[in-house]
């Protein structure tokens, strides 16, 4: 009778014990092996055995997936990232930043070392330029977890999708998934809206670029930009290396006028308003040009939901 009562005292102890998540933590998640991409483009697995406690992050879109997902606290330093959301702004002045030790604003391998990191997050860039961070192998054999942006990896095939991947790889690195599907569900809801308005229209025909000296940077539907708009049911233009003659041969209906943060939203459009090679242009005689911040039309991350509500404003008026 003893025997009976201590097991079932020890057995109520255990149950509010996985009741309260004391034995939650990494029996029920890891470990979780995730494919990244090398400097090959080839992917590999690595598997986590632990949500990584000391992250080295590069780039704007990786900084806020980690903050979108609540992980400020497994950020050890940040590179190439001077402002993020609103939303994260808070958390992400709390944060340790590469430009507080150094002139150079990347991570390069010899002194990422120093800092004793378990997670590598970057563009391929990072990884794949020599006097930066080397090969992901480099870092997988000192038992180091990496992540490379997959629309960074893979420039000639950019899409929604991926975005939604790298999000959703992240989150399971650091058993946030829960958090990742709300802000993936809240981004389809918004494309299927946009879906929605085109749906027995005729497509909108829309170029997204960028102004560089002679020729235009062009988003195609192969972009990140262009998918998430031929998704939500309009035609991205566009070939790499078009000039004023191939804009002015298309006549698209809307332009959306990517640019940096130093240059202004006004300043973008003018590149195509004052530009009398461009005057012909339906989208310039209508008034149709848009900005777009780079940090939507490429590796937009959570900001994706942004480019998507941009589009459903321009190409159909919801707000």
């Amino acid at each position: 009778m003893k025997k009976r009562i201590i097991s079932l005292f020890l057995a109520l102890l255990l149950a509010a014990a996985f009741a309260s998540g004391a034995f939650a933590v990494q029996g029920d998640h890891y470990p979780v092996t995730i494919e990244v991409y090398n400097n090959a483009r080839e992917l590999v697995p690595y598997t986590f055995d632990k949500a990584p406690e000391r992250t080295l992050v590069y780039g704007r879109n990786n900084v806020e997936i980690l903050l979108a997902l609540g992980l400020e606290d497994n950020i050890l330093m940040v590179a190439d990232c001077s402002s993020v959301l609103p939303e994260y702004e808070a958390a992400f002045q709390k944060l340790d930043f590469i430009k507080n030790h150094q002139e150079v604003g990347y991570f390069v391998k010899e002194y990422a070392l120093s800092l004793e990191p378990d997670m590598v997050i970057g563009w391929y860039s990072l990884f794949n330029m020599a006097d930066r961070m080397g090969d992901v192998d480099f870092w997988h054999e000192r038992h180091i977890g990496t992540y490379t942006t997959t629309n960074s990896v893979l420039r000639d095939n950019e899409s929604l999708e991926n975005e939604y991947k790298d999000i959703r790889n992240l989150a399971a690195i650091y058993d946030r998934e829960d958090k990742a599907e709300e802000i993936i569900s809240e981004i389809e809801a918004a494309v299927a809206q946009g879906r929605a308005a085109a749906e027995g229209k005729e497509p909108q025909r829309v170029l997204i670029l960028e102004k560089w000296e002679g020729e235009y940077d062009i988003y195609s539907a192969h972009s990140a930009a262009g998918d998430i708009a031929a998704q939500m049911g309009a035609v991205p233009l566009g070939e790499v290396g078009w000039k004023d003659e191939q804009i002015v041969a298309a006549n698209p209906e809307a332009i959306y006028a990517v640019h940096v943060s130093s240059v202004s939203g006004e300043e973008a459009i003018a590149l195509y308003t004052e530009n009398p090679a461009l005057q012909s242009v339906d989208a310039v005689k209508n008034g149709r040009i848009y900005p777009v911040v780079y940090s939507l039309a490429y590796a937009p991350g959570v900001r994706t939901r942004d480019t998507v509500k941009l589009f459903l404003k321009t190409l159909y008026g919801i707000e």
